[in-house]
């Protein structure tokens, strides 16, 4: 059986790849090798692709016109994505939808691309299956109208992300928050600076509620927006002169490593996200043991399963308010040391709500997707 995949870019530190590799991985562990990836840029040697410029490069490839199913992604226009009308006579044309971020959550530069996005993905309705990564996304096509045959199956969360048993703040009182997402404002960074300037304010005038706090933003720049990047570092110098007890760094372009280090030692993961069709970095958080705190918007109440403190969007106050809440929370010797409740028993709820994102899980939904499995 022959399959091509289809996609914009395959690179590193950006979520559409990731869930290309991780089909292409299911794929060869069940049998299915004869797979070929065509793109206009990817970073991995391993994978068996060919970078190329037009729809009619790829129109023309034996592989492809002899192609028995022909996958796309499809998060944001590219042009490849118009091959999909034009799919081998006989192959089954299956699409794997990640939503596509609201035109008023990007610079307005930037809008252009999302009203081509919008109209583009009306190419959906030539697919004969669409496999959407949440409720949601498969709400957005929905509401458009597209009532293709459609499934629900996650991404899957295959870093070797474990919860450790206690966190550092227990042995040196310092609180660990963490922040992973691009630096655009639909991500929130400039939410949550400003949400953390309230937290301190309300420390300086309690002193209760006093102690250090280490703030990590983790984010890829490639994907950023470069205006904002700058006001980041200038409110983030601003902060470090007015709070000597916030240690605050941005990790641009961190390793995965590095990332999952940062996260293993966190106590809270915060994103002020205005939209999200599904979220890893919430889920990876949720596996190292952070307590989550977020806007309750698009797929977050879902990907949280219960366990985030979640306020209404770009409520600013609410946002810090939960973020003392959960300071106070982690800080607390119940948090630390309850067997019944507090840290150990939040690790359980955790373990359970990430078991339904495992590899094996996911890879058994995406075959049947398919009707390989």
């Amino acid at each position: 059986m022959k399959i091509s995949y289809i996609n914009g870019v395959c690179v590193h530190h950006d979520a559409i790849s990731n869930a290309i590799r991780d089909e292409l991985g299911f794929l060869n562990d069940a049998g299915y090798r004869d797979v070929h990836l065509y793109t206009h840029a990817c970073d991995y040697s391993d994978l068996p692709h060919s970078c190329v410029e037009r729809t009619s490069n790829i129109a023309l490839s034996p592989h492809f016109q002899a192609s028995d199913i022909v996958v796309f992604h499809f998060g944001v226009y590219y042009p490849l994505f118009d091959l999909l009308p034009a799919a081998p006579k006989g192959s089954k044309r299956i699409v794997v939808f990640h939503n596509v971020t609201p035109k008023e959550l990007v610079p307005s530069r930037d809008h252009w691309l999302i009203e081509k996005s919008f109209v583009q993905l009306d190419n959906i309705r030539w697919a004969d299956r669409v496999v959407c990564d949440s409720t949601s996304n498969l709400q957005v096509l929905e509401g458009r109208g597209i009532r293709t045959d459609a499934v629900v199956v996650p991404l899957a969360i295959t870093s070797a992300l474990a919860a450790p048993e206690t966190k550092p703040s227990f042995d040196d009182d310092q609180i660990r928050i963490a922040f992973v997402g691009r630096f655009t404002r639909a991500k929130g960074p400039q939410d949550l600076l400003r949400a953390m300037e309230c937290v301190l304010r309300r420390e300086q005038r309690c002193s209760a509620l006093a102690g250090r706090v280490r703030l990590d933003l983790i984010g890829n720049l490639q994907f950023s927006d470069a205006s904002l990047l700058a006001q980041l570092d200038h409110d983030i110098r601003r902060l470090r002169e007015s709070f000597p007890q916030l240690e605050i760094h941005l990790q641009g372009n961190a390793s995965d490593q590095l990332k999952h280090s940062i996260l293993a030692s966190a106590d809270m993961f915060v994103l002020p996200t205005y939209h999200e069709g599904f979220c890893v970095p919430i889920i990876e958080a949720i596996a190292s043991g952070c307590s989550v705190v977020a806007y309750g918007n698009s797929n977050v109440p879902a990907i949280t399963g219960g366990l985030a403190r979640l306020v209404a969007t770009a409520d600013i106050d609410a946002l810090a308010g939960a973020v003392v809440s959960g300071m106070a929370q982690v800080r607390s010797h119940d948090w630390r040391q309850g067997e019944a409740s507090g840290y150990r028993r939040y690790l359980q709820g955790a373990r359970a709500h990430v078991a339904q994102f495992a590899p094996p899980v996911v890879a058994r939904r995406f075959l049947d997707a398919l009707s390989l499995a």
